[in-house]
């Protein structure tokens, strides 16, 4: 076979200069970080082969709000219960503190089971250490407080309804959770570079409203002594200001969150923030829950993360948050869930029993067919064919 000329690996490469290829400029622009460390050298993360320097002004050498030089005169967000509060906290400064969001008995079993399963891991040799500190990923199998905060359960976060009713607000109804994990700070750590979580999306920022909500769960005192989270308030504003491939100039410094075991704070995606540094002798857990659009894809891979157990005895609620419920713009399987909404119990989109097919060795593809396959390869028990009806026994159940 001769292949034209203008489709060969060389003739495309000679016709494809950086200046010729569709939107490189932008895509390669490197922004909004190219000008933030370009404008804001202290803001460029350390060099974890080095001791960490203090004294020289850099974004981890700080303290929180009413103590810090800049920000002691602003009125930024305080723990509240009035959720008319945390609108306008959220707008002006891009995050809130809903107080008391867990109880104190709440609190204490959440904490536990982290430093349960944090020694276990430990012990395991599976610890995922990083170099701010020890983190626990997929929380959802770790515990039933864990997947009760994902479902924002009263049972185990008492703020449950009034984070709901943010996330609705900010993500729109059928959001779906992007991952779970506890991000530890540990004695002697390094910070986490700044940055904000939607950064996927970059160099597109989303002007109007985020594409991506935070809840991060606080089940211990946190300040600037043991790691309280940096951040910068009101910096997604910047970025909006700054549009798609803006360019950023100098920013406002950082504070460290100060903030009581049992405080939730809500924060946009777009807000640039990192785990502080922890100067103590004892271990710092905080967890966050990042929540994005029902059609992006999720951090974690639910679908195959999940336990088999978790998977069975899952609410409807928490398998539409792990995105095992399919719509027409994600996660179809087979084509099934084309035309699905992506409601709660929808049997047309329900995958969780795709899983548990695979899982058993009993999940049969359509592969390839012809008007020459014989009747043992066309009269095949095709999973696809089986779910819908399976899925409505089961809900009607």
């Amino acid at each position: 076979m001769v292949i034209p000329i203008e489709f060969t690996k060389e003739y495309i490469e000679e016709n494809s200069p950086k200046e010729n290829q569709l939107f490189s400029g932008f895509l390669k622009s490197g922004e909004p970080y190219k000008s933030i460390f370009k404008n804001n050298p202290w803001l460029i993360p350390p060099d974890t082969s080095k001791p960490l320097e203090w004294g020289k002004g850099m974004y981890w050498d700080t303290t929180v709000a009413r103590k810090h030089d800049y920000w002691k005169d602003f009125d930024l967000p305080q723990p509240t219960k009035d959720i008319n509060v945390m609108r306008q906290n959220i707008l002006e400064w891009g995050y809130c503190l809903v107080e008391d969001a867990m109880s104190e008995e709440q609190c204490e079993r959440f904490i536990s089971r982290i430093h349960q399963q944090a020694r276990g891991e430990k012990l395991a040799g599976v610890n995922a250490k990083s170099s701010t500190g020890q983190y626990l990923h997929s929380l959802i199998n770790k515990g039933q407080v864990f997947r009760e905060c994902i479902e924002q359960n009263p049972n185990s976060v008492q703020a449950g309804p009034l984070i709901e009713q943010i996330l609705n607000e900010t993500l729109g109804y059928g959001w779906i959770c992007h991952s779970f994990l506890s991000n530890g700070a540990d004695p002697g750590g390094y910070p986490q570079g700044m940055h904000m979580d939607q950064g996927p999306l970059l160099p597109w920022v989303t002007e109007e409203a985020p594409a991506l909500f935070n809840t991060m769960y606080i089940p211990q005192d946190v300040n600037e002594e043991n790691g309280g989270t940096l951040l910068i308030p009101g910096s997604h504003k910047i970025f909006m200001e700054a549009g798609s491939g803006g360019e950023i100039g100098k920013l406002p410094p950082t504070i460290n969150l100060e903030a009581k075991a049992g405080t939730i704070m809500l924060f946009d995606g777009r807000v640039f923030h990192g785990t502080g540094v922890n100067r103590t002798d004892k271990q710092r857990f905080v967890a966050t829950m990042s929540n994005v659009k029902s059609w992006m894809r999720q951090q974690e891979n639910w679908v195959l993360t999940v336990s088999p157990e978790v998977l069975k005895n899952a609410s409807p609620k928490l398998l539409h948050r792990m995105g095992m419920q399919a719509l027409t713009y994600g996660s179809t399987i087979e084509g099934f869930g084309m035309g699905s909404a992506g409601k709660y119990n929808e049997a047309s989109g329900l995958i969780k029993n795709f899983r548990i097919a695979l899982e058993e060795g009993k999940y049969i593809r359509v592969g390839q067919l012809s008007e020459d396959s014989s009747e043992e390869e066309l009269n095949q028990e095709f999973t696809v064919s089986k779910i819908y009806k399976l899925n409505k026994e089961e809900l009607e159940g």
